[in-house]
């Protein structure tokens, strides 16, 4: 049940939320083992973001129910890096990752 969301300098339109969703669904079942039935995706485009003096930023925030591997999220980090360089124009350099894993998650009315 990891909810991803994204921050971003970059304007994004429909289409590239869909795009984005579509390539994070698959970046997190591959890294974390995830279903995509189960993934929620969020954007903040055009945020206010400064980093090293570069307007052209991003932060991404990846909470979990339960801990993913260390293994997995190196990879994950990585995966996601790249998604977003190559489909915003963001530099790797100017992107963090940060994890959030919980053992408290609800859903539907009750929590697991």
């Amino acid at each position: 049940m990891p909810f991803i969301n994204t921050k971003t300098s970059v304007a994004l339109s429909s289409a590239k939320k869909e795009a984005l969703t579509a390539e994070i669904g698959q970046i997190t079942r591959e890294c974390l083992g995830k279903g995509e039935n189960w993934i929620m995706t969020g954007y903040e485009d055009n945020a206010s973001l400064s980093f090293q003096g570069s307007t052209q930023a991003a932060y991404v925030e990846v909470k979990t129910f339960g801990t993913p591997s260390s293994a997995g999220t190196s990879q994950m980090t990585s995966k996601l890096c790249a998604l977003l360089e190559r489909e915003l124009g963001i530099p790797a350099d100017h992107i963090y990752v940060a994890y959030f894993p919980t053992d408290n998650w609800g859903w539907n009315g009750s929590n697991f």
